[in-house]
């Protein structure tokens, strides 16, 4: 459970500049591109800290680094709530990319703490409650917005990642009951190199990270930044209807990542057919959200955020398919190379999508179709992973024998 809460916050704090964008425009005068920036500076930390999260959950045990992690996170936090310039605003954010790298370990964790055959499952429940982040980071947080400031309730969240450590440290063990007789090789980095190496090296790998990339990373551009814009400025909404659509879309999306691992585990017995139909299904929503641009009305809105958050589903069958390659010394060398390269991907995106919205306004180009230009990114990002989920290799067998 405290894996859980520590993933919800993750996704939260990766969420929420789509909720304070109007406010980081109005105290600092943001535009497209320097707004894309200050998400982008969180993606970026998140990204280059996934592979030194994950050697170090292997090195020293995954809850030491979630201790030290979290306690970043929940000072990075509190800087960001205090912040008097936008340069602060953009270092408070790379601190908390920092701080919240704790998904990766906490996926660690729950590989320590569950039998290889019940993994996807425990990992599918994870992963459906850590999106009451994007959930909460959508009209629960403009509301509390409305009641105590933005800045106020990026404080609020920073005492409660900080108590967080407290729940850390006094609350779980350093062994799960699985690894109590387990001895732990000493910390070598020279072993850590070799680990990485091992990962880098195996074909299998690669078709699973490049999936993780275009997808997840694509989704991520709009779900943690652009996505309520869009909806406010190709639909005329307010920030508070777009943040309905997000949290809305949220509270389905949630049912689908509890439900993915039990399908690919229990009905189909395959993690490849499932992962392929999760890209189809995000690949229908990418072509939604190009030729969809204020044409959709409410009820259509709600539907395309909810298809497009449930490609991420894909991420949850991913880290599965990467635990299952490796052996279990190397779960978090895997999983850290695994999501390191997404959020990078995604920071990119961001970026280059407020500028192509910023130079396509300029030109004179309306609203809508700027959008439609700057959402093709997403459009050819769906047609590549359909490609890699076509290339992975099937796991199933590999935890679940006759």
């Amino acid at each position: 459970m405290l894996c859980s809460v520590g993933y919800v916050i993750s996704l939260m704090a990766r969420s929420s500049p789509a909720v304070l964008s109007e406010h980081l425009i109005t105290d600092f005068a943001f535009n497209a591109s320097t707004l894309g920036l200050v998400s982008a500076s969180t993606m970026v930390s998140y990204g280059f800290m996934q592979l030194p999260a994950g050697v170090l959950a292997d090195m020293f045990g995954p809850r030491k680094v979630l201790i030290v992690f979290t306690l970043i996170a929940g000072i990075a936090t509190l800087a960001f709530a205090f912040s008097q310039t936008a340069e602060q605003v953009i270092i408070a954010r790379f601190f908390i990319g920092i701080g919240v790298s704790l998904s990766v370990v906490s996926i660690t964790m729950v590989s320590l703490w569950f039998t290889p055959q019940t993994f996807a499952r425990a990992n599918s429940i994870l992963c459906a409650i850590s999106e009451f982040g994007p959930v909460l980071a959508g009209f629960p947080l403009v509301f509390v917005i409305g009641l105590f400031s933005w800045r106020g309730s990026m404080a609020g969240m920073g005492i409660l990642i900080l108590l967080l450590t407290f729940f850390w440290y006094f609350l779980v063990p350093e062994k799960s009951p699985l690894a109590l007789n387990e001895t732990r090789p000493p910390a070598s980095f020279k072993q850590s190199f070799k680990g990485i190496l091992i990962v880098l090296k195996c074909p299998e790998f690669w078709p699973m990270c490049m999936w993780q990339m275009f997808a997840t990373g694509s989704i991520y551009v709009m779900v943690t930044l652009w996505l309520v814009p869009y909806f406010a400025d190709t639909a005329n909404y307010s920030v508070l209807e777009a943040s309905y659509i997000i949290s809305l879309a949220g509270i389905g999306f949630i049912g689908v990542q509890a439900s993915v691992g039990f399908l690919s585990d229990i009905v189909f017995k395959s993690r490849k057919k499932v992962l392929i139909f999760i890209t189809i299904n995000f690949l229908v929503s990418a072509f939604m959200l190009v030729f969809g641009a204020g044409h959709l009305n409410y009820v259509f809105n709600i539907i395309l955020a909810f298809m497009m958050m449930s490609g991420v589903a894909g991420s949850n069958i991913c880290n599965t398919m990467v635990k299952e390659t490796f052996p279990s010394s190397l779960t978090g060398t895997a999983l850290g190379c695994f999501n390191m390269l997404y959020p990078i991907w995604t920071a990119l995106m961001q970026v280059f999508f407020g500028f192509l919205l910023s130079y396509s306004l300029s030109q004179g180009i309306n609203t809508v179709d700027s959008y439609k230009i700057a959402c093709s990114l997403v459009l050819v990002c769906a047609f590549i992973a359909l490609f890699c989920s076509f290339m992975t290799k099937d796991t199933y067998t590999l935890s679940h024998s006759e």
